[in-house]
């Protein structure tokens, strides 16, 4: 998915237990719910020192939390390493002391930072409670930004700001107000994260999807080191957010990443379709594509494409890859070719489409939390102008080929009071991350597995004007520090972050005073929570938009 966010928010410190109404069932047992504690029997100590297999960590105070930055958990991916699939790191001598977040992978600039050229990027991050907790529920967070921007370290994203912006993926509050051992991840994005080049095959090398590796390499860290920091290996939730969001459908679906998390989260955005298709795009189907790319730098036989590629800078990969985005002052790929993920076949990460994957029930069937925003498509709309019908129509036809007329005629400008934009908008956001997300979670609850769904419906207000629940709005909400919070704005936040540790910790999102009782979702009862003010249930939400792009993914899979 497109970049994540436009504003910024600051940390509040608002220790204030929820005391509104609603009935509660408890935890996923039934029985009353209340926050783990945060302490435990054998403490932090005052050097704040882990003892790893690796090696002796040193962390920080972060408020009631300890924070530990910039831990290897895989092999500079460098040289002729790069592409492979990640291999374990060296351990290391003495007391690793990190005071800063590792640089992003390489990337071009984009709304979430400047350019970076590190391949020395497979770091991650954690904070734990203070004191330290004992079998704390685990939650590791999968950034956004498409799968080729974004870090681990995003700070909010605000150009009208001045000063030091804030984090945007901060442990602190998950940890010190719910008792959560909290990771954040950097992996390997774009062309050195996601390249399907098929001499990979014969070189050893995962023909794509090598940044979802990745992140199933910083699952099994997590596995074999987390309880010395208090977390429970046994209780990890994997969650994410637009590319992230999608990332973690896809290890839902991979038999590679079983038995490694407990409980997933999706924030817009799953595996099972794409705007105008259903997003099961084959490594085979890559070639030739990946081939050009190869001979655009140069390297033209298959036989030495890789010596080759390996050979050139991070500089000129990027550079041959991406190209600026005069409208947004960012950068996307040139339309000669994309990298994304591929189904990579047997014994891949993605070996079949994540469609038959979930038909089949051929995936973990973790308790699943999912959801979009009210207003997706607004943020990548900012800069469209559409000043007619006719250039409307021409939008729709350059999208959706032989369907535009009949996308037009399911958001017809007439239904948004003749604002082309909005109409616009909101078909943008149906098509790919509403009823995309919505998509996956019918699958799943079909399968048999427990499913929770909202809708986040709280507006963003920010220079640029207000963009409505817009994508990436809620993330400030999630980790419990929205920007320029109201009181009405707090309150959700405070709601959103205790549902997120209470599903952590149980597998249901209830918990003992939350203001509404979030119900289960059925593949033939849609009702999901709206996290705003009312935090009411809805039942069939944009239903008939949903059975329109469901048609049209069903017809997509169905074609030649």
């Amino acid at each position: 998915m497109p970049n994540t966010s436009c504003c910024s928010w600051y940390l509040v410190c608002l220790l204030v237990a929820l005391g509104c109404g609603g009935d509660d069932p408890g935890g996923s047992d039934g029985t009353a719910e209340q926050p783990e504690a945060a302490g435990s029997t054998t403490g932090w100590g005052e050097d704040l020192v882990v003892d790893l297999a690796d090696g002796a960590l040193q962390g920080d105070l972060a408020g009631n939390s300890v924070r530990f930055l910039k831990i290897p958990y895989a092999a500079p991916p460098i040289g002729a390493l790069r592409w492979k699939a990640p291999i374990k790191n060296q351990p290391w001598k003495g007391t690793r002391h990190e005071q800063t977040f590792a640089s992003a992978c390489a990337q071009q600039m984009s709304s979430q930072g400047g350019a970076s050229e590190n391949e020395d990027c497979l770091y991650l991050n954690v904070w734990a409670p203070k004191p330290r907790p004992s079998k704390a529920p685990v939650m590791v967070w999968i950034h956004g930004g498409g799968n080729f921007a974004g870090s681990a370290a995003d700070k909010v994203p605000d150009p009208l700001a001045s000063g030091e912006l804030p984090l945007f993926y901060d442990g602190r509050t998950f940890a010190e107000r719910q008792g959560v051992v909290l990771v954040t991840l950097n992996y390997r994005l774009g062309p050195f994260g996601f390249f399907s080049h098929p001499a990979l095959a014969a070189d050893g090398s995962p023909r794509g999807n090598q940044g979802l590796l990745d992140q199933k390499r910083a699952l099994e860290w997590v596995h074999d080191n987390i309880a010395a920091f208090g977390g429970d290996p046994a209780n990890v939730t994997v969650f994410g957010e637009s590319a992230g969001s999608s990332d973690v459908c896809y290890h839902v679906v991979s038999p590679l990443s079983r038995g490694l998390f407990h409980k997933a989260i999706s924030e817009s955005g799953g595996c099972t379709v794409s705007p105008r298709g259903t997003g099961d795009t084959t490594a085979e189907q890559t070639a030739d594509q990946m081939r050009a790319f190869a001979r655009a730098l140069g390297c033209a036989s298959d036989a030495d494409a890789l010596t080759c590629l390996r050979s050139k800078t991070t500089g000129e990969i990027l550079a041959q890859a991406m190209q600026p985005n005069p409208s947004s002052g960012g950068y996307f790929f040139k339309a000669d070719w994309s990298f994304s993920v591929v189904v990579d076949g047997a014994g891949g990460f993605v070996p079949e489409p994540p469609r038959a994957l979930l038909e089949r029930g051929d995936f973990a069937k973790v308790p699943y939390l999912l959801g979009s925003n009210n207003d997706e498509g607004s943020l990548f709309t900012l800069t469209t102008v559409i000043g007619s019908e006719a250039e409307y129509r021409a939008l729709l036809a350059q999208g959706y080929g032989k369907n535009a007329d009949r996308v037009f005629a399911q958001y017809p400008p007439s239904a948004f009071n003749g604002d082309f934009r909005a109409a616009y908008s909101r078909l943008l956001g149906d098509s790919s991350l509403v009823c995309g997300t919505h998509d996956v979670a019918r699958r799943v609850a079909s399968a048999g597995a427990k499913v929770f769904m909202y809708n986040f419906n709280v507006t963003w207000a920010v220079g640029f004007g207000t963009l409505g629940a817009a994508h990436g709005a809620e993330i400030g909400h999630v980790f419990g520090t929205p920007y320029m919070p109201s009181e009405g704005s707090t309150r959700v936040a405070e709601a959103m972050n205790r549902y997120w540790a209470s599903f952590a910790r149980t597998g249901d999102p209830n918990f003992t005073g939350a203001p509404q009782t979030w119900p289960s979702f059925q593949a033939d009862s849609d009702r999901r929570l709206s996290l705003d003010e009312s935090f009411s249930v809805l039942s069939d939400f944009r239903a008939d938009a949903c059975a329109f792009w469901s048609t049209l993914y069903d017809e997509a899979a169905a074609a030649p």
